[in-house]
């Protein structure tokens, strides 16, 4: 794996919940739909690290049509390429593949950088 060079970070934030039923009830979304998407995530860049905490779990707030959202957050951290391909890349694996894996109405990608980014190994 080979991670040299100038990169952009991806923020991706999930929520640990699906979003309200017809009768306002959520329910938790399965861990093994985090571990899927880390694992596609992985095959497509290189790796990534999921943030699930058990405690002090991050909160995101959204307003939509007057009415104010609140999620508990995972975020999924990937360094893809500086490259508009890659960043287009997981803009449609959002809208085609986590939008109805999570059933959200949005998911946020935050790129950060460029970052000089450098794998240090034992050889």
């Amino acid at each position: 794996m080979r991670q040299t060079g100038r990169r952009v970070v991806a923020l991706i934030t999930l929520p640990h919940t699906h979003n309200p039923d017809v009768h306002g009830n959520r329910r938790r979304v399965e861990d093994e739909k985090f571990e899927q998407t880390m694992e596609e995530l992985a095959a497509r860049f290189g790796g990534g690290a999921l943030w699930r905490l058990d405690e002090g779990t991050p909160r995101g707030y959204w307003w939509d049509r007057g009415i104010l959202y609140e999620d508990e957050l995972a975020v999924l951290e990937v360094d893809i390429p500086e490259q508009s391909a890659a960043q287009r890349w997981l803009r449609e694996y959002a809208r085609d593949v986590l939008l109805p894996r999570f059933d959200q109405k949005a998911i946020y990608i935050k790129f950060v950088g460029p970052a000089e980014v450098t794998l240090v190994t034992v050889s």
